[in-house]
């Protein structure tokens, strides 16, 4: 199954299992990742410090431990970094993330989206094995733990962006910053 683990037989919240986070700041941005040593757990994007992280890692690992750790965090931090940079580089990030075997299906379909490209739910519905689940893959996508890591922002409305858990302008920041449009927050190219 590739490098992502996949938690749908067993709630993997009921198991005792150390979780490490860090927060840092980078290209006007609060990064939160999260990562146990099986994979990456979480990552959230923020224009403000203010967020929900720290209640949305509890509330998907009530019986972790939850260590405040840069070390266990490297690997997705250097993703991050590179990314927000603009670089276009291959994401093999293993996967520690509690989802059912459709939105699996949706998150695999989403990371085989061209970076600087863009597909629209209903593409993704397709490719997911679920042709008439539009609206299905909008809210897998929506409940998406791994922002970049699994580019649900590529996947967007037939008539405009459609939504983003991260906020709208969120989603036009990283589709403008794969465009080269790293600076404005204006009008990108939707998919067909």
């Amino acid at each position: 199954m590739d490098n992502y683990q996949l938690s749908i037989i067993n709630d993997q919240r009921t198991i005792q299992k150390n979780i490490y986070y860090w927060e840092f700041q980078r290209r006007g941005l609060s990064v939160h990742v999260a990562s146990s040593h099986r994979g990456a757990v979480m990552v959230k994007l923020d224009f403000d410090r203010e967020n929900s992280f720290m209640t949305e890692l509890i509330s998907s690992a009530p019986n972790a431990e939850l260590i405040e750790d840069r070390t266990h965090n490297e690997g997705v931090i250097g993703i991050i970094e590179a990314y927000l940079k603009g670089n276009n580089l291959a994401i093999n990030v293993p996967w520690d993330i509690n989802v059912s075997p459709f939105m699996y299906n949706v998150y695999r379909s989403a990371c085989t989206i061209p970076y600087g490209e863009t597909k629209t739910y209903k593409d993704v519905a397709f490719m997911a094995g679920t042709p008439k689940g539009a609206r299905a893959v909008g809210q897998a996508l929506k409940k998406n733990p791994l922002v970049i890591l699994i580019p649900c922002h590529r996947v967007v409305a037939v008539n405009g962006l459609g939504g983003f858990n991260a906020g709208i302008d969120m989603k036009r920041y990283l589709l403008n910053l794969e465009q080269g449009e790293k600076k404005s927050v204006g009008r990108i190219n939707y998919a067909t």
